[in-house]
């Protein structure tokens, strides 16, 4: 089953950093790799033609390779923040479908993946919380999410 996103809604917000994460994997297999991106593109129903046209453009693969190497740097933290507190949650605000978190488990953090209810509502569906995984649908601006 294909899941539908619609051109101007939150949820198409969620492209443009999966794709690039997926066209970097294909580019540049032995800098990056993210086969959940791979993945996911071939679950999602959208039209990819426009961001398949742009990314024979030098600059939008300077663009994606960025989104990849934030991503990159920021798991490298991660994970070197959970070597010295094994126990630590994270928190993956504006998580979109992103897989950071899983990417740096380590058998003993808690993550916490947020963002809008209706990109959780996509999310659950694609990349469901695992066993010490929260999926929390939120407006980041409204304190209320520390609570869950």
């Amino acid at each position: 089953m294909k899941y539908k996103i619609e051109k101007n809604t939150v949820q198409e917000t969620l492209i443009l950093p999966l794709y690039s994460r997926k066209l970097c994997t294909e580019l540049y297999p032995n800098l990056y790799r993210d086969e959940t991106a791979v993945h996911l593109i071939d679950q999602i129903d959208y039209d990819f033609s426009e961001a398949e046209k742009n990314s024979r453009s030098l600059m939008q693969r300077f663009g994606a390779l960025e989104v990849a190497m934030r991503q990159n740097d920021l798991a490298f933290e991660v994970r070197a923040y959970l070597k010295k507190h094994p126990c630590a949650a994270v928190v993956n605000l504006g998580c979109g479908l992103d897989n950071t978190g899983r990417a740096c488990d380590n058998g003993r953090c808690k993550i916490y993946n947020l963002d809008f209810p209706d990109v959780i509502a996509l999310r659950q569906q694609l990349l469901p919380a695992g066993e010490r995984e929260q999926n929390i649908p939120c407006d980041l601006k409204d304190p209320a999410w520390f609570d869950k």
